[in-house]
């Protein structure tokens, strides 16, 4: 017996999780609209859910993203469906955007004035200094797209919502007899963009994520407002938090910026 988290291995051939009726009529809404690329309920009760057990193929790590995409495409396909929306709800994302980038282009140009005074710089603060062209430049062209955003969305009363996994990661993909997505315990209804935004952040980046997102767009073509809502969430820069740590710190500053030149490119790639 293999315990997993909250999750019950037993004998390689049955997956046991606490009962979840929420889950439970998720399979059925998805059995229903032709979506089987999950591992299929075996027995419940009131305690819990037994599944078959998938073993997982060891495939290239690209290999991998490029089934894994199309197999998240599908469930947005399939399970695609246009809902009401308050003009409201687009003016509080725009609201709630626009502020997070207010806040980032302040707490980073303190920043950079506080380096720039140092009488000595640190490795970690030189590489910061060195790249923040490109920080700042994302930062201006989030600002920007945001306002296009919002101009092309202010008054639609329609909104184009899916079955969102919600928790999307490499991990939580099985390559065993057909593609599977395990894990929907966070499941939501809402736009595609989160699912692809969320699985960028995670895993996303550090592949070839204009291959990933071509393969996306020939099963489920995202629609010019979802790729703008995209490109400003990626462009985005994440916060750096330093520590007390300076060989951590200038880690992490190089894997920001990596991050950050990676979704210019997607940017640049997909406008």
């Amino acid at each position: 017996m293999n315990k997993r988290k909250n999750t019950v291995i037993i004998k390689d051939d049955r997956v046991i999780k606490k009962n979840n009726d929420k889950l439970l009529e998720l399979y059925d809404y998805l059995d229903s609209v032709g979506f089987n690329n999950y591992p299929k309920v075996i027995n419940n009760n009131e305690e819990y859910i037994e599944s078959e057990y998938i073993e997982n193929r060891k495939y290239h790590e690209l290999s991998n993203g490029i089934e894994f995409i199309k197999t998240v495409s599908l469930l947005h396909s399939k399970t695609v469906f246009n809902k009401d929306v308050s003009k409201n709800k687009y003016r509080t994302i725009y609201n709630k955007i626009s502020n997070n980038l207010e806040y980032l282009k302040k707490y980073y140009e303190n920043l950079i004035n506080n380096i720039e005074n140092e009488e000595y710089m640190k490795p970690s603060h030189y590489l910061l200094i060195r790249n923040y062209t490109i920080l700042d430049s994302a930062l201006k062209y989030s600002k920007n797209t945001l306002k296009k955003w919002f101009k092309k969305v202010e008054n639609k009363s329609k909104e184009r919502v899916c079955i969102v996994h919600n928790n999307l990661s490499l991990d939580h993909f099985i390559k065993g007899d057909k593609n599977y997505l395990i894990s929907f315990d966070n499941y939501l209804v809402d736009t595609p963009i989160l699912d692809i935004f969320k699985f960028y952040k995670k895993d996303g980046y550090k592949l070839d994520f204009n291959l990933l997102l071509n393969e996306y767009n020939k099963n489920f073509e995202l629609l010019e407002e979802e790729k703008m809502l995209l490109n400003i969430l990626i462009s985005m820069p994440p916060k750096i938090e330093e520590i007390n740590d300076e060989y951590l710190n200038t880690i992490n500053i190089k894997n920001t910026f990596n991050y950050i030149y990676s979704s210019m490119s997607v940017v640049n790639e997909n406008k």
